[in-house]
């Protein structure tokens, strides 16, 4: 019995350490010796899943559990990998028996709360999320949750409360502090913090363009489409993708462009975009800075739904303008209310703009305004969001030197 035990917390050492193949090679050594030891059947299953031979490794857990069936980790890991199948049901059960033998393991009450938000049973998803918050209230991935919750349910001010609690556990967190802001009206930055951009988008970059099909998200579309009344399609054109995330709007650009650039704060974002093959280069950048490194070096600068991340508009156009050559077009997206005098930071994150500012905005840079289209961007929450596609061009009698 003491020989099996370090073969298996070998095993489980190099299972952790990426040694697949050896801590294979443990967990059956204990199961030729012990076919029912638990949990060499719970592990080498979680191996097997994890190197994509699905369902065979669901068997095997679920051969552990009638051996062991008291194992609530086993549950909660048979839960993510049916809910990693798309078996909600069955992974609701498992995770409902892993809170039932441990009522302190915290993981299965968050499990079981994303499995009932898939679900959209939000009230229960809640209740799943406080228990595990009582349990561990010094996990933020539990209060970044639960506040994605509530704001789509349009509970703004507990969602603020979820915030402000996470704030006070992690100071430093771009995220909360951003949120916080976009709940209460709290301490509004002008623009969105760089870090809270990155980890954004790092975050979203795998399901980002899944995601976007959803909502029915059209600003590159919206953009690319009007481009030939500014500009020449000749694809002879120095095009910079500003905020290119994965590449959407690239690809829709390629054919207007000798040369094509994308630069985006998001590392992730970047490694989607250079998956396409439509980029002559890419950077991982903040863009304002950017922008200002190559001055008087684009015909044509595109931001779709990038400005939103920025209230005040000033530096980004000013440096837009320093990176467009004589009779450049720059053609972006914002999000638009009636309601605001300059600019507000709404609950889902992004400022949205009022349309006499944006006017003043791109005055105020030198560019001088073509046009300003009412669109809708998207649907979000059940409704339309509606926006802005500006199109404005960098004067000729501009010095650039």
């Amino acid at each position: 019995m003491k020989h099996s035990r370090g073969i298996i917390a070998k095993a489980i050492a190099a299972h952790q350490a990426g040694r697949l193949e050896e801590a294979e090679r443990g967990y059956r050594r204990i199961l030729r010796g012990n076919p029912q030891q638990g949990d060499a059947l719970h592990f080498l299953g979680m191996l097997m899943f994890q190197r994509g031979e699905l369902q065979p490794g669901i068997d095997l857990v679920q051969r552990s559990l009638q051996y062991d069936p008291a194992n609530a980790h086993a549950w909660n890991n048979l839960g993510n990998m049916q809910l990693g199948c798309d078996s909600p049901a069955d992974a609701q059960a498992a995770y409902r028996r892993a809170t039932q033998l441990a009522p302190d393991l915290a993981q299965a009450w968050y499990n079981l709360g994303i499995c009932l938000c898939r679900e959209r049973r939000a009230d229960e998803a809640l209740e799943s999320f406080a228990t595990a918050l009582s349990l561990k209230p010094d996990q933020p991935m539990l209060y970044e949750r639960m506040g994605m919750l509530l704001y789509s349910l349009g509970r703004f001010r507990e969602a603020g409360e979820v915030y402000r609690y996470w704030l006070e556990l992690q100071p430093t967190s771009a995220v909360a502090r951003h949120m916080l802001a976009a709940m209460t009206n709290e301490a509004v930055p002008e623009r969105a913090d760089d870090a809270y951009i990155k980890t954004l988008f790092d975050k979203f970059a795998s399901d980002f363009d899944a995601n976007l099909a959803q909502l029915g998200y059209q600003a590159p579309q919206l953009l690319v489409a009007s481009l030939g009344e500014f500009l020449p399609s000749d694809g002879r054109l120095e095009v910079l993708d500003a905020g290119c995330g994965t590449g959407l709007c690239g690809e829709l650009l390629r054919s207007w462009s000798r040369r094509l650039v994308g630069v985006d704060l998001s590392s992730g974002m970047i490694d989607k975009a250079r998956e396409r093959g439509v980029y002559d280069a890419l950077e991982v950048a903040e863009l304002c800075a950017f922008m200002r490194r190559h001055e008087h070096a684009y015909d044509l600068i595109v931001a779709a739904d990038t400005l939103v991340y920025f209230g005040a508009l000033e530096e980004a156009l000013a440096a837009a303008s320093l990176a467009l050559r004589p009779r450049g077009l720059l053609a972006f997206t914002l999000e638009r209310a009636a309601d605001v005098e300059l600019h507000r930071l709404q609950p889902h994150g992004r400022y949205v703009h009022q349309r006499d500012y944006v006017k003043a905005a791109v005055a105020a840079a030198g560019l001088q305004l073509e046009c300003i289209n009412e669109v809708v961007l998207r649907r979000e929450r059940g409704e339309d969001v509606q926006g802005m596609a500006v199109f404005a061009r960098l004067q000729s009698d501009v010095d650039v030197g």
